[in-house]
């Protein structure tokens, strides 16, 4: 039994889930505030609209698929294994990507990081295979 995964995996997926709900219901008023303004104008602004709409979706279904994949994970299954490695390795390049867009290691998206190096640690240092795995 993975219990430590498991739970690195859960509270990703919460923090997801919590990080989700204020991007959604509380940037997309503001993206639409900066349209008001000007700050944000031409084909910008339906392509901002469009991008939060999409990155807010985007952590919604994120922190779903880390709760569906979290007893797998728990049971040592190696498909879930991979796709919480390939999450995880998403998570670090957007994180690093910020950091490096932003000059700046510890910006306002640095948390991404921080939650794609639990998920790695919780298929790498904290999991254990299958019995029947060889």
């Amino acid at each position: 039994m993975n219990k430590v995964s498991y739970y690195l995996v859960v509270i990703v997926g919460i923090v997801t889930f919590l990080q989700f709900i204020p991007h959604a219901f509380l940037g997309f008023p503001a993206v639409l505030e900066h349209i008001r303004k000007g700050e944000i104008s031409g084909e910008a602004t339906q392509g901002m609209q469009m991008i939060w709409l999409y990155s807010s979706i985007m952590m919604l279904l994120s922190s779903i698929w880390m709760f569906f994949l979290a007893k797998p994970i728990l049971e040592g299954k190696h498909v879930a294994r991979v796709q919480v490695l390939y999450v995880s390795i998403g998570l670090i390049a957007f994180g690093l990507g910020c950091s490096y867009i932003a000059q700046e290691v510890f910006n306002h998206l640095f948390f991404f990081t921080v939650e794609g190096i639990l998920l790695l640690l919780a298929v790498t240092l904290f999991y254990k295979k299958e019995k029947n795995e060889q």
